[in-house]
């Protein structure tokens, strides 16, 4: 299988202007993402760069997290080899794993988890303005990858509780001490992986196994269930 790599980096737009003037000059081209943040992480993509308001189309009420972070305002680019002279500004390299969890979340665990005081503060208060269009669009997500799920109460319980976990883990490994937090479900119940994945939940950790969510799988071609290692350098 060939080798996925992914580096992901964080620039102001000053240097996102710069790196495309001088990537243009070795005639690389600097692919922009539109409407959804996850195609930059579809092989054929080999350097992406999402500017700020794409956090605010598609994926509008998920990219609450990106702009209550302090990565708002700024470009993210995912290249598929390292890129000269950014390497201060490298926060993670993703690349394929062959990690089976050795559990996944129960309804409990999930309701035990989003309880957590820590956690609801953390909430951006526009995470839970769902509309029904768009709960219908999950739900029939969830389906297609297999889910027997009925209602989406199921399936945000799961989203939010995925969420928290790369925040205050509860499911994880150990490597030589290092607690490593993996996604706490199968694909068709997860929500906007991007967030693990670009370092905006979960960046304190070394390292994290993500599984990609149903939009990764539609729109970047990710394969279901098959979890992702994120390393920060």
């Amino acid at each position: 299988m060939k080798n996925y790599i992914k580096h992901v980096y964080w620039l102001t737009p000053e240097e996102e202007a710069l790196l495309r003037q001088k990537l243009a000059g070795s005639k690389i081209r600097v692919s922009s993402a539109k409407g959804v943040v996850c195609t930059p992480l579809d092989e054929i993509n080999k350097v992406s760069s999402v500017s700020p308001e794409v956090w605010s189309q598609h994926c509008a009420r998920q990219g609450c997290w990106y702009r209550a972070s302090e990565k708002n305002g700024l470009f993210l680019i995912v290249s598929s080899f390292e890129l000269d002279d950014l390497s201060s500004k490298r926060v993670a390299k993703i690349t394929r794993s062959d990690f089976t969890p050795p559990r996944l979340a129960e309804d409990e665990d999930k309701r035990e988890m989003v309880r957590d005081q820590g956690m609801i503060k953390e909430i951006p208060p526009d995470w839970g303005n769902v509309s029904e269009p768009e709960k219908r669009i999950y739900l029939r997500w969830a389906r297609k990858l297999g889910s027997t799920a009925e209602t989406y109460d199921f399936l945000f319980l799961s989203h939010t509780a995925n969420h928290a976990n790369f925040m205050k883990p509860r499911f994880f490994v150990r490597q030589r001490g290092l607690i490593i937090p993996y996604s706490i479900d199968k694909t068709a119940h997860l929500c906007s992986c991007c967030l693990e994945l670009f370092q905006i939940i979960g960046a304190p950790y070394p390292k994290k196994l993500v599984a990609p969510c149903p939009g990764a799988a539609i729109y970047a071609r990710l394969t279901p269930d098959r979890y992702l290692l994120v390393e920060r350098p």
